[in-house]
């Protein structure tokens, strides 16, 4: 081929060129954009988690009477703001941002918390947080299996035995 020559839609060479272009391009985007996606899903999903429970255990040491219920806020809290910040550090270099505000599912829980007193408040918190555990254990252990990004992947594998302290800790505490 020549420089500045111009070829038409005949031309077999340029057609097979420009194929193998595209098909090169697009089969490598998807790959990407999958990974990515996992990430981003992981870290929203884990920092919503810690948020969540940030804010409904500051809510539970208020509203509570129960000491048990506001020992087991008080470490949740404790153990999610560490967990946030190790979330932010081990998301860097991944491409996801981790948020800052709850998302509109967990703002919708927080809100119906805030309606409920006494026993009523503190049955929906232990409950609130035995799903939210149980749900974040799941979170864990596939992004251990499945993840790809060495960091997200070592704070998974940090977290399950934390979370699944602290599953057991809601399920101990909704026995009683």
């Amino acid at each position: 081929m020549k420089h500045g020559a111009t070829y038409g839609p005949g031309d077999k060479s340029v057609n097979l060129t420009h194929a193998i272009v595209v098909g090169l391009a697009l089969s490598v985007v998807p790959a990407w954009a999958a990974d990515f996606s996992a990430e981003l899903d992981f870290v929203t999903r884990a920092s919503n988690s810690n948020l969540f429970t940030i804010e409904e255990s500051r809510l539970a040491l208020d509203r509570s009477a129960d000491p048990k219920v506001k020992t087991f806020a008080r470490r949740l809290g404790e153990d999610h703001r560490k967990a946030e910040a190790e979330l932010q550090t081990a998301a860097k270099g991944s491409g996801a941002a981790v948020p800052t505000t709850l998302d509109h599912e967990h703002q919708t829980r927080l809100k119906a918390l805030r309606g409920k007193s006494g026993t009523d408040f503190e049955k929906a918190y232990v409950a609130d947080q035995g799903e939210t555990h149980s749900n974040a254990l799941t979170l864990y252990g596939d992004y251990m299996l499945w993840g790809e990004y060495e960091k997200l992947h070592a704070l998974a594998i940090k977290m399950i035995p934390i979370t699944e302290a602290q599953l057991k800790d809601a399920e101990v505490l909704a026995g009683d």
